[in-house]
């Protein structure tokens, strides 16, 4: 199931295994340790030593993905997720987590408004000194807050225009 759904996050010809290795000693977790591997064109990476920043994030989110319901948290924090992505490995990143919405409550920090589109809530982060507020927006301050994360303007025509499009506004 991880590789599958490492597969529908732009992670294509990939497999996730995990190998029990012998340490040779008996400690109180046992006398093995566990080591997550990817395998690309028949060869056996270990996930700590080839994954990127991005993968590492997709590799989380495929492992939540493959849970049985019964061990999945009531809520899941991700803190952007999607770092190291672009694109469509961020977008389709984003069709999963909201694929996991749908069995837990998740929260997502998140900078891509690709993925901040395809929210059911969106809050605005702000902090000013030592202080931070965390707002509910919705309508046309949804749409400027995905425009200014698109261009770094809340108030460019084609952002605008775009944050339109990501949040189904128009076709």
């Amino acid at each position: 199931r991880v590789t599958e759904n490492l597969n529908c996050l732009a992670m294509e010809n990939t497999a996730f295994k995990v190998r029990l290795i012998e340490t040779g000693k008996l400690r109180s977790t046992g006398a093995e340790r566990v080591e997550f591997v990817l395998v690309r064109g028949g060869r056996e990476i270990p996930v700590a030593k080839a994954a990127s920043g991005g993968e590492l994030s997709r590799i989380l989110l495929a492992i939540q993905l493959s849970l049985p319901d019964d061990l999945l948290p009531a809520t899941l924090v991700f803190d952007e997720v999607e770092a190291g992505l672009g694109g469509q490995a961020a977008y389709l990143t984003g069709l999963k987590l909201k694929e996991l919405a749908s069995f837990v409550q998740v929260i997502l920090i998140t900078h891509e408004a690709s993925i901040a589109a395809l929210a059911d809530r969106h809050f605005l982060v702000q902090r000013s000194g030592t202080l931070s507020s965390v707002k509910p927006i919705e309508g046309e301050e949804r749409v400027r807050e995905i425009a200014r994360m698109l261009s770094g303007s809340a108030g460019a025509e084609e952002a605008i225009l775009h944050a339109e499009k990501l949040l189904g506004l128009q076709e």
